[in-house]
């Protein structure tokens, strides 16, 4: 936890138009300080990202659940926005759009998810090929627990896999148009981030190879073809990844016919 960001955070939650929530805090070593009537603290030791969300889910009391980084930022209609959509589709997992904001600059739209930008129900392989960004997923709780919530076990992608773990199991997911939360990148996450683009390729294989065997033969063959389109792409910056990624799609059969657009990286 980085106690610099995560008032931020906790405010925006506290902003949400949806009143009825629970907002729980995995605190995993930061030694959180914060109080109030409507925070349940869960504190336990640092193990990773994974871990943590697995402390949250283990605590969760409601029948939906949605993530927040503890240096990101929620936008005040993100659970309303993805719950009336939940709702009206009946979807198992609904997600929305991410905007990345680089320090305090003017957030620009990003592409995440990178080509998924009407609503309306999406396929296992549109998940993936858009990696859904977690700050802007809603998930039903026991679902999500069913599947066995966050691959602890992964050392990157632990929230990809099980938005794709669901999906494999419940075909009805949806996808919304809206931007729902900030994706804020600091001077430490801007490094880290690079970090991360330059061992995307190895880590992406990663996925694919622990995903292969954890979802049905048909969505196998998706998950075996995107790994191949990986393999044969260099990927050392963040536009090699969208291609790569804008690649798997090509590649890769999808559901209903919708039109699709790439967005420029901001």
């Amino acid at each position: 936890m980085r106690p610099l960001h995560v008032h931020e955070a906790v405010a925006s939650l506290r902003a949400e138009t949806h009143r009825d929530l629970e907002i729980v805090i995995v605190d995993d070593g930061g030694d959180f300080a914060g109080a109030g009537a409507d925070l349940r603290i869960v504190r336990g030791e640092s193990r990773g990202v994974a871990y943590a969300r697995n402390a949250g889910l283990a605590a969760a009391r409601g029948t939906f659940i949605i993530f927040l980084d503890d240096d990101d930022v929620a936008l005040p209609h993100r659970i309303a926005t993805l719950l009336r959509a939940a709702r009206r589709s009946g979807a198992a997992l609904c997600f929305g759009m991410t905007r990345r904001v680089v320090g305090r600059a003017p957030a620009t739209l990003d592409a995440v998810p990178t080509h998924i930008v009407s609503d309306g129900p999406v396929s296992f392989s549109d998940v993936l090929t858009c990696n859904p960004h977690v700050n802007a997923v809603l998930a039903r709780t026991e679902l999500l627990r069913a599947i066995g919530g966050f691959d602890a076990e992964a050392s990157h992608f632990d929230d990809w896999s099980a938005w794709l773990r669901i999906a494999d199991r419940h075909p009805r997911v949806w996808s919304v148009s809206d931007v729902v939360a900030e994706w804020r990148l600091h001077d430490r996450g801007l490094s880290a981030q690079l970090l991360h683009i330059r061992a995307m390729k190895a880590r992406l294989v990663a996925l694919f190879d622990r995903l292969e065997s954890r979802v049905s033969k048909d969505n196998a063959r998706a998950v075996a073809i995107a790994r191949r389109v990986v393999l044969a792409n260099e990927i050392t910056t963040y536009d090699d990844y969208v291609h790569a990624m804008a690649r798997m799609r090509d590649a890769l059969p999808h559901g209903r016919p919708r039109e699709r657009q790439t967005l420029a990286a901001g």
